[in-house]
């Protein structure tokens, strides 16, 4: 999510005018495994939203391998507690009844392959507080969702403490950590960025606390570790200590204060993590002394306009976005989040500008190309489209999915994936870049289809 780089940054979070919030009471609600392999299993939460399945990166992980690997979620909304299945391989099922999408209630029980679940509530609620404010550095949000988030953002700005950061893949993860760098006290200090996902075990020690590793360029300001868990486990005593000590290795023996303030982005679920024995549970704690969740765009679509109007402006093209276009855009469940929304239209613009009006279509319906026979559904496709145009797009598919294989075959290694394709190091980062292919959603597998 983001918003025109000439607006204007202002300080008004910091003095909010008082009837520019509000507090609203919510009650925390949980999902419990009353039978099944994972029995007494449960997650609670004040958030909007619980996802089910076997993946690490679900608020309830489960291992019956009855239940697919993304099987549920259960959102809050207005009118309740929703149920959606989210393409399971085995159906899910309320009192014998297959269900896709149900509102559930506390008592009801979810049947998902072998794993019965529980939906609870608590009787009693909890105060939260919503600001008034649709924009947080470069993050939009109209909805009621994402203004309890920036109100929250907007407290821990404040206060100098290590913060979590959890969210799907595409959220805006790195753009709510620069944004709390930028409304704090830290804010003309640096902010720098670990990639976990490229830190190995041998070359840890001097990208982190090297005389020119991550923790000495952002001395005094903001050190941010993008999806934490990628962190390999030999390098994790090593950065707990660090933080637990506030002093870094200098490699004389000796060691050196550090002033640096942590936030870590996770789409994993840590406590799981924790519980595989991948992650340790000290460094979670030390981490996580605030967390936030950000809310993945399908479940605030009423956001997806302003957003989209905020990446049109920041393309420097003219988009249409017509009421038919928002109604595409509002009607698709973006599984790779803001970040999709974004590749989406700057496709899009370029598709616009070769005189394709019907590039939306195409573009959020990627299903389609997975029907039938592959080539005869690719020429179908691109059919009614001029030869270049047509050309572009094959071309843009075929890079995504190509590299996106290399570098699963490849293992995620650089040198191995600059071996497979004959390509020079800086041309295989430059393709990837171009692609939006990066590190951790490769790991991850999210947002590439």
């Amino acid at each position: 999510m983001s918003r025109p780089s000439s607006a204007p940054e202002t300080t008004q979070t910091v003095n909010m005018p008082e009837e520019a919030a509000r507090r609203v009471q919510v009650h925390e609600w949980s999902l419990e495994v009353v039978g099944g392999p994972d029995k007494g299993k449960k997650v609670s939460t004040l958030d909007g939203l619980l996802r089910v399945g076997g993946d690490t990166t679900n608020d309830l992980v489960l291992t019956d391998g009855t239940v697919s690997r993304r099987h549920i979620e259960v959102e809050r909304v207005q009118g309740g507690l929703i149920l959606r299945d989210l393409g399971s391989r085995n159906g899910t099922w309320i009192e014998g009844r297959r269900v896709v999408t149900a509102y559930v209630e506390p008592g009801d029980k979810i049947m998902l392959g072998k794993t019965k679940l529980a939906v609870k509530q608590q009787s009693r609620g909890t105060e939260i507080e919503v600001a008034g404010g649709e924009t947080f550095g470069d993050m939009v949000g109209s909805s009621e969702a994402m203004r309890a988030v920036f109100s929250e953002l907007r407290r821990t700005a404040k206060e100098d403490m290590n913060l979590l950061i959890e969210g799907e893949t595409g959220t805006g993860k790195e753009l709510a950590a620069r944004a709390v760098h930028e409304h704090s006290g830290r804010r003309f200090g640096p902010f720098r960025v670990v990639d976990c996902s490229l830190l190995e075990p041998g070359n840890a020690d001097k990208e982190l606390f090297g005389p020119e590793g991550a923790f000495a360029s952002a001395e005094g300001g903001t050190l941010f570790f993008d999806e934490i868990a990628e962190v390999p486990a030999p390098v994790q005593p090593k950065l707990l200590r660090v933080i637990d000590t506030k002093e870094m290795p200098t490699g004389t023996g000796k060691s050196k204060p550090t002033n640096i303030r942590i936030i870590a982005s996770s789409a994993r679920n840590l406590t799981e993590e924790i519980e595989q024995n991948r992650f340790r549970k000290d460094l979670y704690f030390r981490l996580a002394v605030g967390k936030v969740r950000l809310p993945p765009l399908r479940t605030r679509k009423a956001d997806i306009p302003v957003i989209a109007q905020v990446l049109v402006k920041k393309l420097g093209t003219q988009v249409e976005l017509s009421a038919q276009t928002l109604s595409l855009l509002e009607g698709y469940e973006w599984p790779g989040n803001v970040r999709e929304l974004r590749n989406v239209l700057e496709r899009g613009a370029l598709m616009q500008q070769t005189g394709n009006s019907s590039w939306l279509d195409f573009l959020v319906q990627p299903e389609a190309s997975k029907k039938g026979d592959g080539a005869a559904s690719l020429v179908e496709l691109v059919g009614g489209m001029l030869y270049h145009e047509a050309k572009d797009r094959v071309l843009a598919d075929f890079e995504r999915g190509y590299f996106a294989e290399i570098m699963k075959r490849a293992n995620f290694d650089m040198k191995d994936a600059e071996a497979r394709t004959g390509l020079s190091m800086q041309s295989l980062y430059r393709l990837l870049k171009k692609n939006g292919l990066r590190m951790k959603d490769l790991k991850n597998a999210e947002g590439l289809s």
